[in-house]
C-alpha cells in the first residue's frame, strides 16, 4: 500500500469528495481508520473523534434547551395561574 509520503494531490482531492458525502463518509472513514496500512489512517482516526464530539456537544446543549424552555414554561405558568 502506499505511505504517507505517497498520497498525491489528486488523492486527497478524492478524499475530500469522499469525507462530504453523506454515509459513505462514515463508511469510508470506518474503513480507513480500521486499516493500519492505509496512509488516511490517522486522519480518519482523528476525524471520527471529533465527529463524535461534537455530536455529543450538540446534543447536550439540545437537552439544555429543551430543560430552559420546559422550565420557563412552568415558571410563566405559575405565575398566570
Amino acid at each position: 500500500m502506499q505511505n504517507e509520503q505517497s498520497m498525491s494531490l489528486k488523492d486527497w482531492i478524492i478524499t475530500m469528495i469522499l469525507i462530504v458525502l453523506p454515509i459513505v463518509n462514515l463508511v469510508m472513514l470506518i474503513i480507513w481508520a480500521t486499516d493500519k496500512a492505509d496512509p488516511r489512517n490517522n486522519f480518519a482516526k482523528a476525524y471520527l473523534i471529533v465527529t463524535v464530539g461534537v455530536f455529543v456537544v450538540v446534543i447536550l446543549l439540545y437537552i439544555a434547551i429543551i430543560f430552559i424552555l420546559f422550565t420557563m414554561g412552568i415558571y410563566i405558568g405559575f405565575l398566570e395561574g
